[in-house]
């Protein structure tokens, strides 16, 4: 089978994006889910970093917005969650908070998160860095795919091989 033909079973490039919106504050989460929706993405939502923990274990995300501040697990613990397990290390997630200052953006850049917004958000760089984002994550999971492809046809090339030699 040829790999385009694995590609077109595999991949549906007009899959919507699901994206998992954390935040303690209904309003803000809400706030949220009316500019994303418009977009095209499937938004979920999660009222703190356990119930959000919970659903990126059990669910499929394609992007994490990550508020800071919130009880029972901040924003900065669930991050460093993820970005610990080599199964979500590469999920991308925006951190969100109201803090603005250059401490905090360092502690989430460097505990691995893909960006950083502060509240109030703007719409033009919301859009801007949730699509850089998904549009990042569309490439590693197609050179994920596309390596997994290249290995499983070179190993039936060196049986085929190894079969002819016999």
């Amino acid at each position: 089978m040829f790999m385009g033909e694995l590609h077109a079973r595999n991949f549906n490039q007009d899959a919507v994006s699901c994206v998992l919106v954390v935040d303690d504050n209904e309003m803000n989460r809400d706030m949220l889910v009316r500019r994303l929706t418009p977009l095209g993405y499937a938004v979920e939502i999660a009222c703190d970093g356990k119930q959000a923990l919970d659903m990126i274990y059990s669910g499929h995300f394609d992007l994490i917005l990550l508020d800071i501040m919130m009880p029972i697990m901040d924003g900065f613990e669930v991050l460093d969650k993820l970005k610990s397990n080599s199964r979500y290390k590469a999920l991308p997630v925006i951190m969100i908070t109201a803090l603005d200052d250059s401490s905090t953006a360092a502690r989430c850049i460097n505990l691995g998160a893909d960006d950083y917004l502060t509240k109030p958000f703007d719409p033009t760089l919301l859009k801007a860095r949730v699509g850089a984002c998904l549009e990042r994550k569309k490439l590693h999971d197609y050179e994920s795919y596309y390596r997994t492809q290249i290995e499983q046809h070179n190993s039936q090339l060196e049986q085929r091989v190894r079969s002819q030699v016999k």
